[in-house]
């Protein structure tokens, strides 16, 4: 799914230094590489292939569905000082941080 690829990156890259903002950059940059068809990536025996897109959609709707996912992370990021860090409502003196973190928001936030 598009949610977990960009949840994915953008923790990843959140995680490594980079700033929200050009994470989202990135991400979304790799996205459309990877709609388009100009993404490679490694399958199992090791042989460079077209990196197939995480949902069948056609490229507009696949990038209204990135936009709408970079855009709750990136508030997200804002309102938590770009700690991404999250409470359970089942536990909520446990945090969870990085990509538990951000799943668990985008878990709670989006439909």
């Amino acid at each position: 799914m598009i949610a977990d690829f960009v949840v994915r990156k953008m923790a990843a890259y959140v995680a490594s230094g980079m700033n929200p903002e050009t994470a989202a950059r990135f991400t979304r940059g790799e996205l459309v590489a990877i709609y388009k068809g100009d993404h490679y990536s490694r399958d199992t025996s090791g042989a460079m292939r077209v990196t197939p897109p995480p949902e069948t959609l056609d490229i507009k709707a696949a990038m209204t569905k990135v936009d709408a996912g970079i855009a709750e992370i990136l508030d997200y990021c804002r309102r938590a000082g770009k700690v991404t860090e999250t409470r359970t409502p089942e536990s909520p003196g446990k945090k969870k941080t990085g990509l538990e973190g951000l799943e668990n928001y985008l878990e709670r936030h989006t439909a």
